[in-house]
């Protein structure tokens, strides 16, 4: 079972970075109207909160392509965090997971209904996360803003985001039987567009 496991999370992880590479490819290839840029790269940080598990300091990569006047957009991510837990070293006499490491890879479509507004944007996806050096398919769900500082001030390429995700995958924790667990991921970034 963990085989299956870990070969469907490599596999996630293959198709995720062939999905990166074609949207930055095809958004290469694309020219952007004068002053709307298609896409953005962004750095962010923030709190990851495994489900039953604590709170976690959390930093993360993402790549977006906007279509339809930024209705519309794809996303691609990568996140660090780690699972160093009071909970788990107080209930726990045995080591529950193999490493405190945790990262996240999502791939997410989004829909934001009024751009430039206050209005948040909601994305819906997957993502492979490898919690404790256990792969597991995930559902996302979450909604954010992207804020072009353009609005604001003379600066056309720099922005800033915040997202709210949640990672809703199944949870086995040695053999004691599976539930349905909600890692809440909230995060604040700087965005570049291009």
């Amino acid at each position: 079972m963990d085989l299956e496991r870990i070969s469907t999370a490599r596999a996630l992880r293959k198709v995720f970075c062939i999905l990166v590479i074609l949207m930055i490819t095809i958004s290469t290839g694309l020219q952007a109207k004068k002053g709307l840029y298609r896409n953005s790269g962004s750095i962010t940080n923030g709190l990851y909160a495994a489900d039953g598990f604590g709170s976690n300091y959390y930093v993360g990569l993402r790549y977006n392509h906007y279509f339809d006047k930024w209705k519309y957009f794809v996303e691609g991510s990568i996140g660090f965090s780690s699972l160093k837990s009071d909970v788990l070293n107080d209930l726990a006499s045995f080591q529950v997971f193999n490493s405190q490491d945790l990262n996240a890879y999502e791939f997410l479509l989004g829909y934001d209904p009024k751009p430039l507004s206050g209005l948040p944007y909601f994305v819906a996806g997957v993502a492979s996360i490898n919690q404790g050096g256990q792969s597991r398919f995930a559902y996302v769900l979450g909604f954010g803003k992207h804020i072009p500082l353009a609005q604001f001030f003379r600066i056309k390429r720099l922005g800033v985001r915040y997202d709210i995700r949640d990672h809703i995958f199944r949870q086995e924790i040695n053999d004691a039987g599976a539930f349905t667990s909600h890692n809440l991921v909230f995060s604040f970034g700087l965005q570049y567009y291009f």
